[in-house]
C-alpha cells in the first residue's frame, strides 16, 4: 500500500513537472526575446483593442490616495493641417478625464530614445507635473489598463 501511494505521488510530481515546462518553452515560443516594453507596445495593445478597450490621448498626471493611483488625462486631439511646420498641430478641447489605475500597471516612459517600464509611485515622484508628453491612455470599464508616450506624428501616419 506504501509503494502504491509513493508511486502516484511519484507520478503527480512528474506530470507536474512536464506541465511547468510546457508553459514554459510555449511562452519562448510565443514571445521569443521580447523585453516587457516590446510586449506591451505590441502584443498588449492589440489585446485590449480586440477587448475594447478605448483610447485617451493627452498629457497624464498621476496621483496616490490610501494606496489607490489614479489618472487624470488632460486630453488633446492631434489635427492635421500642413499650414503648420509639423504638418500637425495640438488641440486642447478642455477636457479632463479621470481613471483608477489598474492595480499592478506602470507607466511606459520615453528617456533618451529608449521605452522604459516606471511604476506609478516613481512617474509621480519623477514625472509630476509634466504637461509637455503626450500619452495614449487605454481604458476598459473605467480603469486605465495601459499608459504609453505618444509621438503626435507617428499617431497621424497611422490614421492615414
Amino acid at each position: 500500500m506504501k509503494s502504491s501511494k509513493k508511486l502516484i505521488l511519484f507520478t503527480i510530481l512528474i506530470l507536474t513537472l512536464s506541465l511547468l515546462a510546457g508553459c514554459t518553452s510555449n511562452e519562448s515560443e510565443n514571445y521569443g526575446d521580447m523585453t516587457d516594453t516590446e510586449y506591451l507596445t505590441g502584443d498588449y495593445t492589440d489585446q485590449l483593442i480586440r477587448d475594447g478597450a478605448e483610447t485617451v490621448i493627452g498629457a497624464v498626471e498621476l496621483s496616490e490616495s490610501d494606496g489607490t493611483y489614479t489618472v487624470a488625462v488632460d486630453e488633446k486631439k492631434i489635427i492635421a493641417n500642413s499650414n503648420y511646420k509639423e504638418g500637425y498641430y495640438i488641440a486642447d478641447p478642455n477636457v479632463t478625464s479621470e481613471y483608477a489605475l489598474a492595480s499592478d500597471i506602470g507607466v511606459l516612459i520615453e528617456q533618451d530614445g529608449e521605452l522604459s517600464l516606471c511604476s506609478a509611485e516613481d512617474y509621480i515622484r519623477d514625472h509630476s507635473g509634466d504637461t509637455e508628453t503626450l500619452y495614449t491612455v487605454y481604458v476598459i470599464g473605467g480603469a486605465a489598463q495601459l499608459i504609453l508616450p505618444l509621438d503626435p506624428q507617428a499617431a497621424l501616419n497611422a490614421v492615414k
